[in-house]
């Protein structure tokens, strides 16, 4: 038996007894034998041992659940992924015109995207990379989250990117290589009409060890 568990067991059987304990000793030990009980109560580490099976108890009974059937049933398939690789995804070219489409819709046209010639001459890459954002909005592609046939999460009404909550880029992505996404649940928490569910999103390059980016996303599961 360790010290708790003994500590437990004495101030249970203090707590069953005081009273017949009470009524053998003296009259004139009563009223000190009170004040030493009260002070015992008014410690922090007695008040924790007695109240121990209470909170275990109340944190039990505490233990939230979807008001959906459809949503507490995909809590429960989630937390039980926590922390493991749940998706591979396959691979995927990001080529020049990908890149140069890109630098026109976001207007960011420099040159160590653009401009393959000047960057196999200047660039420490010795070629073009892709956008980081470029690479963080192919995303959804990699992980199969766009496919309205197959949804990642059946059963939701709608999934709703609530944004994002760290993001690296470990390694250039140079243009013409090859990628694929790979997903971990990392938290699930029961919120209105739903989930939010925290992933983190591994984007790795073919034949290379380091990752082009390494992303938590957030998505809200409404049901």
């Amino acid at each position: 038996m360790n010290v708790i568990d003994l500590l437990k067991e004495k101030t249970e059987r203090l707590t069953r007894n005081q009273a017949e304990f009470r009524d053998l000793i003296a009259p004139q030990w009563r009223g000190y034998w009170a004040e030493l009980w009260q002070s015992a109560r008014n410690h922090q580490w007695v008040n924790w041992i007695l109240d121990s099976d209470q909170r275990s108890l109340a944190d039990e009974e505490a233990q939230p659940v979807c008001d959906s059937p459809e949503a507490e049933a995909m809590r429960q398939q989630l937390l039980a992924q926590l922390d493991t690789v749940i998706y591979i995804g396959d691979w995927m070219t990001v080529d020049q015109h990908r890149i140069n489409q890109f630098a026109e819709i976001t207007e960011d046209r420099q040159w160590i995207h653009t401009d393959p010639e000047r960057a196999a001459e200047e660039s420490p890459f010795k070629a073009t990379i892709a956008h980081g954002f470029l690479t963080l909005s192919l995303i959804p592609r990699l992980i199969n989250a766009v496919d309205p046939n197959n949804p990642p999460y059946k059963g939701a009404k709608m999934v709703v990117n609530m944004g994002l909550n760290r993001v690296r880029f470990p390694y250039p992505l140079r243009a013409g290589s090859r990628v694929r996404g790979t997903k971990k649940i990392v938290e699930v928490k029961i919120v209105q009409r739903g989930l939010e569910v925290t992933e983190e999103i591994t984007v790795e390059i073919e034949n290379l060890r380091r990752p082009a980016c390494v992303a938590q996303t957030v998505i809200r599961l409404v049901y």
